[in-house]
């Protein structure tokens, strides 16, 4: 079932952030919903999404979803990052504005701030 469409939770902690983000699939799986116009998409789209930009992983279809529906979807949902449907295989996504300024900085290829000396 999809949990409620409440932002109002806790906020995510940096050690939250570090586990949530430590693993590449979820970084591409937030990366891709944080994208989408939709705040929703099947299962089926997000496999299409990952597998159209594998950096040399060769999962199977069938695997890469084993690996969504038992590991990461669950892991995302208890943060409260998503909201997964089993049943209808949709996933929504609620996101995190703490997150989102990591994924944002991390990824950011002009952000020389690191380098700057206090």
């Amino acid at each position: 079932m999809v949990k409620s469409d409440s932002r109002q939770r806790s906020a995510l902690s940096v050690d939250d952030i570090m586990d949530i983000t430590a693993e590449p699939y979820r970084r591409r799986i937030l990366s891709y919903l944080s994208s989408i116009p939709e705040d929703r998409c099947s299962v089926a789209e997000l496999v299409d999404a990952l597998q159209s930009k594998e950096t040399g992983d060769d999962l199977s279809e069938k695997r890469l979803r084993q690996r969504l529906h038992h590991v990461h979807l669950p892991k995302l949902q208890d943060f409260g990052l998503i909201g997964y449907d089993e049943g209808a295989n949709e996933i929504r996504y609620i996101g995190s504005p703490q997150l989102e300024t990591f994924l944002d900085r991390m990824y950011s290829p002009d952000d020389d701030t690191a380098d700057e000396d206090s």
